[in-house]
């Protein structure tokens, strides 16, 4: 009887921490993003389609791994190139553009965005198929759907989070500016993260590469502030 708790309470513990590892990105962009959802519908389908991904790409990921397909390597490269492109057209129209998305439009660029930040639950796939060699068929699939529960437990949170903070901030439009610059890069952070880890493989540390979106976007707006202070004098 106690093995049979220690085995419970190694299959909660692991599951949670995998919630916790992949899930946390999305709880970020999920409150980055809470305000921008005006409907509920809106905010349905993000985190709907968060969960989704979170519970599915790591099912996707171990069976990968758990069938012994070798060339699923080949396709990082092409993930992270794919995940960037998504990312930087989602800011191209945020920050050049500032244009009203039609409402196919809207939807795409979410779908490019929910990829983008649940890329790296497709890649914890293999590693969880290490992890779970003593464990039960059960177990290993309940597992799933413990990871997809966690991350949506997040995502709502972070989403209700999100919105409380963006109600003081209204009262405070200086901080607006300051909110804009982590939204974007936040956000930028997730492209850059899929360039550099699946493309490249080049092992930055997730700080220096927030740093370094960061130090993008914030270019970005300072370019926009002087072109449109020239606007203006003329």
């Amino acid at each position: 009887m106690m093995l049979l708790a220690d085995e419970y309470l190694v299959f909660i513990g692991a599951s949670t921490l995998m919630a916790l590892g992949i899930g946390i990105d999305a709880a970020l962009a999920t409150f980055v993003r809470a305000n921008h959802f005006k409907k509920p519908w809106q905010a349905a389908y993000w985190i709907g389609g968060v969960v989704a991904t979170h519970t599915l790409f790591p099912m996707v990921g171990y069976l990968l791994a758990y069938m012994s397909v070798q060339h699923v390597p080949v396709l990082a490269p092409v993930i992270g190139v794919v995940a960037f492109i998504l990312v930087a057209h989602f800011l191209y129209g945020e920050l050049i553009q500032r244009n009203e998305e039609e409402a196919c439009g809207a939807s795409w660029i979410t779908i490019g965005l929910i990829l983008a930040v649940s890329w790296d639950a497709l890649w914890s796939g293999p590693a969880k198929s290490a992890q779970v060699l003593d464990w039960s068929q059960w177990m290993i699939w309940l597992s799933f759907l413990w990871v997809g529960a966690l991350v949506c437990a997040l995502c709502v949170v972070s989403f209700y989070l999100g919105k409380r903070c963006m109600t003081i901030i209204k009262d405070n439009p200086t901080f607006l500016p300051y909110v804009l610059w982590i939204q974007f890069s936040v956000i930028g952070y997730f492209g850059l993260l899929a360039l550099f880890r699946y493309t490249f493989n080049w092992p930055l540390h997730e700080a220096m590469i927030f740093l370094l979106s960061g130090s993008i976007i914030y270019f970005i707006q300072w370019r926009q502030k002087q072109f449109q202070s020239a606007s203006w004098q003329t």
